[in-house]
């Protein structure tokens, strides 16, 4: 009975249809939030947020400045190169100007210069005093040309003053009377002469003066190592230099053999039965590419002395600086 009056209570029914509108109306304002609108499911997900478009426009304006700072940079760069190289184009122009002008002064300077015409009589007179020296001591002679004609001159020139003037007494003598009772000290030579009883050396020399010479005093001392016989030297002739002298030219031949006469044997050629050998057949010509630069006296006495005792003769063409200063036996520095 209860549950039909209840049913059929319109009381209730409208009380309960109010309670339902009520609990729609507050889900309905709990999900708007009380505006009307639908709430966002998330916080982050809402689509019209203000935040968005500024940070946009802040990280634009930040890559602007970035790139123009850039190019500011790179004008700037370009800028300071271009003034460098401006900077040394004047800079070169200016020595090159410098250049032509010092050129330009110097040209000024010895064509402004003028002849002293105390030299002119001064060149003069000499001319003078040359031309009857040389009248006086050529005897007719054409005067040589060059520089041993100047020295020719001079020395007529010379022995014209002199002439004339007597010469003194005392010249030759000793103005230092303690200084003649001096005596050598050094110590003698105590060895005996080499005979060259082991074959003869002809050496030929090349190169300037001073290379000759070396190699003369280093020919000897091979001679007295080797105990062998020494031809007379003879020089290559250079292109370089252009000279054809040849020992006898320079050096006083016998004066060479008498004075190294205590240490070894000099002669002036070959014997016969040499002369006609070929040397470069029989092994016994020795160029400087056979030697070493300055070697030592052990080398001669182990490679050059056989061929000395095979063929009786060693050519040395060239002999350049062939020989070392040490190890040397005193009594071949001597």
């Amino acid at each position: 009975m209860a549950s039909i009056r209840t049913l059929s209570d319109p009381t209730l029914d409208l009380q309960s249809n109010s309670k339902l509108n009520q609990h729609q109306n507050a889900s309905l304002d709990y999900e708007t939030g009380g505006s009307g609108r639908p709430r966002s499911s998330s916080f982050h997900a809402r689509p019209n947020s203000p935040a968005t478009p500024t940070r946009s426009r802040h990280a634009a304006a930040e890559a602007a400045s970035f790139w123009d700072l850039k190019v500011k940079k790179r004008r700037a760069a370009k800028a300071w190169y271009s003034r460098k190289r401006v900077k040394g184009a004047v800079a070169l122009i200016g020595l090159v100007a410098l250049f032509f002008f010092v050129n330009w002064i110097m040209l000024l300077r010895l064509q402004d210069r003028r002849p002293d015409p105390d030299s002119k009589t001064r060149v003069s007179e000499n001319s003078v005093l040359v031309q009857e020296s040389l009248g006086k001591y050529a005897k007719g002679k054409r005067p040589q040309k060059g520089i041993y004609g100047r020295l020719l001159a001079l020395a007529a020139h010379a022995l014209a003053e002199g002439a004339n003037k007597r010469e003194p007494k005392d010249l030759w003598q000793e103005p230092f009377v303690l200084a003649s009772a001096w005596r050598p000290c050094a110590d003698q030579r105590n060895w005996e002469p080499s005979e060259g009883n082991n074959g003869y050396i002809l050496v030929t020399a090349n190169g300037g003066i001073n290379q000759q010479r070396v190699a003369v005093c280093n020919a000897v001392m091979v001679a007295r190592l080797l105990n062998s016989t020494l031809v007379i030297p003879r020089f290559l002739y250079s292109s370089v230099w252009r000279d054809a002298s040849q020992f006898s030219d320079i050096y006083q031949e016998e004066h060479f053999i008498n004075y190294l006469t205590p240490d070894i044997r000099i002669v002036k050629e070959l014997p016969k039965d040499l002369q006609s050998l070929d040397l470069e057949a029989i092994g016994s010509v020795v160029t400087d590419e056979d030697i070493m630069k300055e070697a030592k006296p052990s080398f001669y006495l182990k490679m050059i002395l056989p061929i000395l005792f095979k063929n009786r003769v060693v050519h040395f063409l060239g002999f350049g600086n062939r020989l070392a200063f040490d190890p040397i036996p005193f009594q071949l520095q001597m």
